[in-house]
């Protein structure tokens, strides 16, 4: 999913080298790189590609689905290739770009089994954030249920789509959610926006991922480096354990 010239993405040099000298380096980029590059116009995703849709498309692809918040990474064509690969997921995916109003997206105060901090939603008096909908079949939300953990790592809700306005020009009246079940709250609670989710007007201060694990793994004492991500990796009683203090308030 990952190679080595995604490495060119991190900023910092020496991290960078680490990464790409690391065997495991593909595993140490699904981390670092969450929550992926995605294209910033609606697109139809068709057997792991996709394709640009016009306006006067989109009524007739989303035809019938369910429209669902992507936060974090179900935005992105390496996710949804992740998750939706044939041959077992034919259907294609319409996913729509678009603004939401009086939130914005943070962190999830929870560890990943791929070592990465999640997203989630917040409410944010007077933000404005960037989203996208995905637009899923029964047996697409079925699915996608599964891959978000549902209830353990997220409750699924329904939220008003007035809130949401697409570029498209569709208003669903509803839109299905996922929440993060550890909440967004860190240190003195503190909420981090993703800095690679674009946002006017934010209350929150925006981290990178690689910020974030290192804000988690300094609280918690531990020296922050990919080494550790691929701990977190192996290690699922390592990441209750390095976030147990934010779940127990």
């Amino acid at each position: 999913m990952f190679s080595i010239s995604d490495a060119q993405k991190i900023t910092d040099t020496v991290l960078r080298q680490q990464v790409e000298q690391h065997p495991r380096a593909q595993e140490i980029l699904r981390a670092f790189l969450y929550p992926y590059d995605a294209p910033d116009h609606d697109f139809l995703f068709v057997n792991g590609a996709v394709h640009q849709t016009g306006t006067d498309d989109i009524q007739t692809l989303i035809a019938g689905r369910t429209p669902v918040l992507a936060v974090g990474s179900n935005r992105a064509p390496v996710q949804l290739a992740r998750k939706f690969a044939p041959p077992n997921h034919q259907d294609p995916v319409p996913v729509t770009f678009g603004w939401m109003a009086g939130h914005d997206i943070v962190y999830s105060a929870h560890i990943t089994g791929y070592g990465a901090l999640p997203a989630t939603l917040a409410p944010s008096p007077g933000t404005t954030v960037r989203v996208a909908v995905t637009w899923l079949t029964p047996t697409q939300l079925s699915h996608m249920h599964s891959t978000e953990s549902v209830p353990d790592h997220y409750n699924y809700s329904q939220i008003d789509g007035a809130l949401i306005t697409l570029d498209c020009g569709v208003t669903p009246d509803r839109v299905g959610s996922y929440q993060s079940v550890a909440g967004h709250c860190f240190d003195r609670e503190e909420t981090f926006a993703l800095i690679d989710i674009a946002g006017r007007n934010r209350r929150f201060p925006a981290k990178s991922q690689w910020d974030m694990l290192c804000h988690v793994a300094r609280r918690s004492g531990h020296a922050p480096s990919p080494s550790l991500i691929l701990q977190l990796i192996d290690d699922p009683q390592l990441r209750q354990k390095i976030m147990s203090h934010y779940l127990k308030r």
